[in-house]
């Protein structure tokens, strides 16, 4: 982890013209996006890099303020733990739907530094790609962090008006979780329901990379189960999605949607001037 001091250095070393920065804490350095960013940077022959900072939290906001003032950043990716973070920083240049969310995964310059959330869009392409069924009576979506809001305000424009859409978290955010039109459920109580779901989505990090032995719930079998969502995408094979694949449930991860949010993202910050025709997955 990096502060204020050592995340200047580390963009000083940078050599391009541009730059763009995927800011989060631990783990960072290991995500996806540079790959994804660096790749459609160098096709589109944009002299521009982008690179991961695992930036302390008491350095975030001084970092942020840097990034505003500085002409050579253009934007880039929020990361895990501080999408909450960015947005309280941001939160008076963010456009409606992102303030509805209530986190930001992606920073681009307009005038200032801006934020806006695309977690939510590439989500909903992959429901849109998998010809999901938007009469799904009821669904669950375990967890509401950054990539959790973003998910649950998507499920609520895919799905019918008369879709139940449930939220379960350990913390009481059934204020919140009502507000979007959805029905919070305590964690401990959350399995009293999952006869009668049709659609489980995971946006916790209980299976990701050391927690891969874990599982945010127990799967059984049930007659109205048709999908599990599980939003991770490393490793691409959860313990969630292979106990639902001995089931002979169908199974989603996030790697997908994760290429798309940044894809979506890409756009926004090169303002649709770059050209993406092949798949990077």
């Amino acid at each position: 982890m990096l502060d204020f001091k050592e995340c200047i250095t580390e963009i000083k070393k940078i050599k391009t013209k541009s730059y763009c920065l995927i800011v989060g804490g631990q783990g960072t350095n290991n995500a996806r996006s540079p790959k994804i960013w660096n790749r459609v940077l160098k096709k589109n022959k944009i002299d521009c890099k982008m690179i991961p900072l695992e930036v302390k939290k008491k350095d975030l906001n001084k970092l942020l303020y840097f990034l505003k003032n500085d002409s050579k950043f253009l934007g880039g990716a929020v990361a895990v733990p501080y999408k909450e973070n960015v947005y309280k920083y941001l939160e008076n240049n963010l456009d409606i739907f992102t303030k509805k969310i209530g986190s930001v995964n992606c920073l681009y310059k307009e005038n200032t530094l801006r934020g806006i959330n695309t977690d939510g869009l590439g989500f909903l392409e992959t429901l849109k790609k998998h010809k999901i069924n938007k009469n799904y009576k009821n669904i669950i979506l375990l967890g509401f962090g950054g990539v959790g809001k973003s998910t649950l305000v998507y499920l609520k424009k895919f799905f019918s008006k008369k879709t139940n859409i449930y939220c379960s978290t350990r913390k009481n955010y059934s204020k919140k979780i009502n507000n979007i039109g959805c029905i919070w459920i305590n964690w401990k109580t959350k399995e009293k329901i999952f006869d009668k779901l049709n659609m489980i989505i995971n946006a916790t990090t209980l299976g990701y990379g050391n927690l891969n032995t874990k599982s945010p719930i127990k799967i059984t079998k049930s007659k109205e189960l048709k999908l599990i969502y599980d939003i991770i995408y490393k490793p691409k094979n959860t313990l969630l999605i292979k106990n639902s694949k001995k089931l002979n449930i169908k199974t989603i991860n996030g790697l997908e949607m994760n290429m798309l949010q940044a894809l979506f993202a890409i756009k926004k910050v090169f303002k649709n001037k770059v050209v993406i025709k092949n798949r990077l997955y």
